[in-house]
């Protein structure tokens, strides 16, 4: 429907959202340089971290004063600016080597990311497979991250041609990695880098969910098969007996994914058989013109039968703009909203890790606890050895480091996810008000079509008639 110089409404929605998105999180404190100390992947985030945490046990009695000092710093400076991300855009060409099963892509990355070993990589080819073992990487290692969901690689439907295919999955894979590439803790990725540089086959070693911590995650499974769970138990979250009003407005988001899903999968099930009743009604139309040409290619009156090919002609655009409609309902609407009942799952799956992580929190801190008491009870006690004081103080540095880690972690996820579950709603409306204006343009266009054509039949009869009026006047006269 969109010509060469005519963009598609979602690519200028995807293009409107990656400045707002980057502000957005450049504006979240812990996506700062200052705050990415406590960030625990990274060298030299860890050292630094390290280094900060040696400072704060040798002057205890300055912290406070120096907490105080820093707080008067920044709000006395309201209008410092934030630093920056570095760049790093890509920029996805075409689908290449439809011959094989798994369709390809090729794209260009500019980026200013130290890191990178260039700062432009051109015809880099990875396959929808390779982009799916990117997403489930990052979904792995960084659980407490919202991963934006990877569109599909093909359509659902089989009457949507290849090119229109082709144009749509190459704008979803475009979007899903603007998204990523403005994530400041995403785009940081060692996978994702290697996704880049990999001269070959891209396949990185995931992180097992146990890898996420030690303990089990407390979250009760909702029976029943739900749309694309496969009879998969899900995930809920587990409602809090206190719940802060963070807590509130997490599970009142849960609560209203689960409704979106439940919704959205009726509306893509009826959405989907529109399109077949309509492709079926594409095939009866242009049958119907056939018929009528046919007929009036055998009309021995030529004036009727003149007018039944222009009818049939008519009929036969008619059922080409229906396909075309068909086209649009079963490629473009069913591909968003595929893609949002399985971005549901995956917000109730983030919104269970951060339960999970700060379960972890409170444990280590009851073992941290009990560590110190053993710690004290050795201090009373008059018969100890110091093999028992060395392997008790080794034990409570251990557990002072796992908690360390599990607090710091605990503090950033809140901030991390209500930076996430904004840009999660801002990309949910931008997505669907850009495909309800794609579909209502190109309804539009398509019904101006379908009555510019019935109106050349009425023209045409109308004036087939005044010509049969006057020959036969003139014959009569």
């Amino acid at each position: 429907m969109y010509g060469e110089d005519e963009i598609d409404p979602y690519r200028a929605h995807s293009q409107q959202t990656d400045s707002s998105q980057q502000a957005l999180y450049d504006s979240i404190d812990p996506f700062s340089e200052a705050s990415q100390v406590a960030e625990p992947w990274g060298e030299q985030a860890t050292d630094t971290a390290c280094a900060d945490r040696d400072d704060s046990e040798s002057e205890d009695n300055a912290e406070p004063e120096s907490q105080s000092s820093s707080v008067q710093h920044q709000t006395s400076n309201p209008a410092q600016p934030v630093p920056q991300l570095p760049v790093l855009r890509f920029t996805v060409g075409q689908m290449v080597d439809r011959s094989k099963r798994t369709p390809g892509f090729t794209f260009e990355v500019m980026t200013t990311i130290p890191s990178y070993k260039g700062r432009k990589y051109t015809g880099v080819e990875r396959n929808q497979i390779e982009f799916e073992r990117l997403e489930a990487h990052l979904r792995s290692t960084y659980p407490e991250c919202l991963v934006p969901t990877l569109g599909p690689g093909t359509t659902t439907s089989k009457y949507v041609p290849d090119y229109q295919n082709d144009r749509l999955v190459v704008l979803l894979l475009q979007q899903w990695l603007n998204r990523v590439s403005v994530h400041p803790i995403l785009r940081q990725d060692y996978e994702l880098r290697q996704f880049v540089e990999a001269p070959f086959a891209f396949n990185p070693a995931l992180t097992s969910s146990s890898a996420v911590g030690g303990s089990a995650l407390s979250i009760a499974p909702q029976q029943g098969s739900g749309f694309f769970s496969w009879g998969k138990p899900k995930q809920r979250v587990v409602r809090s007996a206190n719940p802060s009003p963070f807590d509130q407005q997490l599970e009142t988001t849960a609560d209203n994914m689960d409704a979106f899903q439940k919704n959205l999968s009726d509306t893509r099930r009826w959405h989907g058989r529109q399109a077949r009743t309509r492709a079926r009604l594409a095939i009866d139309l242009k049958d119907v013109g056939t018929k009528l040409v046919s007929v009036g290619v055998i009309e021995h009156n030529s004036g009727l039968g003149r007018s039944m090919k222009r009818l049939g002609k008519c009929f036969l655009h008619v059922g080409a703009c229906a396909q075309t409609q068909s086209n649009l309902e079963g490629s473009r609407a069913i591909a968003v909203q595929d893609m949002y009942t399985v971005a549901c799952d995956n917000v109730q799956k983030t919104l269970s890790n951060r339960q999970l992580i700060f379960t972890e929190h409170q444990v280590s801190e009851r073992q941290l606890e009990r560590k110190r008491q053993s710690v004290a009870v050795l201090r009373a006690s008059a018969t100890i050895s110091p093999d028992q004081v060395q392997e008790t103080l080794a034990e409570f540095n251990v557990a002072k480091t796992d908690a360390d880690s599990k607090r710091q972690r605990a503090e950033r996820v809140d901030k991390v996810l209500a930076a996430d579950l904004q840009a999660f709603e801002a990309n949910r409306e931008g997505d669907f008000r850009a495909l309800f204006s794609a579909l209502g343009r190109d309804q539009l266009h398509i019904e101006r079509q379908v009555l510019g054509e019935f109106k050349a039949v009425l023209d045409f009869v109308r004036h087939a008639n005044d010509s049969s009026s006057s020959s036969t006047t003139s014959l009569a006269k």
